[in-house]
């Protein structure tokens, strides 16, 4: 992996399978659980009706997001049980992932950019880094970039350059890692050096 951060001074990492561990399919069953048998695939990794995006984009409030939920499903689910469900995918992020970031920060600018939403930072806040004596992620990482902050996602241009602009970053000395492969194509595009992580175990080897 010492090619890979050749000439890089900036690190930007993605959080889910890249620092969080994630069960997609926890999610998927919970709501399945929850919704009607005609409207039991709400959400998945592969695709999500167009209120998840809005809610990763700051357009909507997290109650905005539960009542349209409730209405997009015809179901009578309580804003706690919206929760639970979406936030089930959400299972750990390891010590060791807290010490490699911190390990390179020595080193290396290092960034997070996250579609994410309120709903599950809070829950990472409140139940994530408690045991690993955190408050928050910007305690590990130099600077913490959220979708429903910036109001941009990934994989759309502006979520990038939005970062690199602020940082007055150069794309040739920074490398990006995420998990999906349409956020990697978009950050290949604006310059930017890739790692696809498609497992993320693999993330230990950058030291």
């Amino acid at each position: 992996m010492k090619e890979i951060l050749k000439g890089i001074k900036n690190i930007i990492f993605d959080l889910g399978e890249v620092i969080v561990d994630l069960d997609i399919s926890a999610t998927e069953k919970a709501f399945a659980e929850l919704l009607p048998l005609n409207n039991n695939s709400i959400y998945s990794y592969s695709t999500q009706t167009r209120v998840f995006d809005l809610l990763e984009t700051g357009k909507i409030s997290p109650q905005e997001f539960r009542n349209e939920l409730r209405k997009l499903s015809s179901s009578d689910m309580t804003d706690e049980q919206i929760d639970i469900a979406w936030n089930a995918m959400l299972i750990e992020i390891p010590k060791r992932k807290i010490d490699l970031v911190q390990n390179l920060r020595l080193s290396y600018q290092t960034f997070v950019l996250s579609n994410t939403n309120k709903i599950h930072i809070d829950y990472v806040n409140a139940k994530l880094l408690p045991p690993l004596a955190l408050l928050d992620l910007s305690e590990v990482f130099d600077q913490v970039y959220y979708s429903h902050d910036i109001r941009e996602r990934k994989p759309d241009d502006a979520a990038f350059t939005y970062v690199l602009n602020k940082h007055e970053l150069n794309p040739t000395e920074t490398l990006f890692i995420d998990d999906k492969l349409e956020n990697i194509e978009t950050a290949q595009k604006l310059g930017i050096k890739t790692w696809h992580l498609t497992n993320r175990e693999d993330l230990y080897e950058l030291l």
